[in-house]
């Protein structure tokens, strides 16, 4: 049996789960690290949201400049 890795706490007194730490420190290390995940998610929104918003910004400027134009047609390619 297995010890768990932060109360040292036997495996035959606790279940000691895959990731090494008993039920109690697990739920306990979860606790602590929701906030730190749910900063981490707003994040990762936060920065899906300004590409979003970049992306339609690209695309307006484009058709303002170019119109339906694509990129070849821009850029002078003849297709030979």
């Amino acid at each position: 049996m297995s010890n768990c890795k932060k109360c040292l706490a036997s495996g035959m007194r606790v279940h000691v789960l895959s990731s090494g730490f008993c039920q109690e420190c697990q739920s306990e290390l979860e606790w602590k690290n929701g906030e730190r995940e749910h900063r981490r998610q707003l994040a990762v929104k936060a920065r899906v949201d300004f590409h979003k918003k970049a992306e339609k910004y690209v695309d307006k400027k484009w058709k303002e400049k170019y119109g339906d134009d694509d990129i070849e047609t821009v850029l002078g390619y003849n297709g030979n």
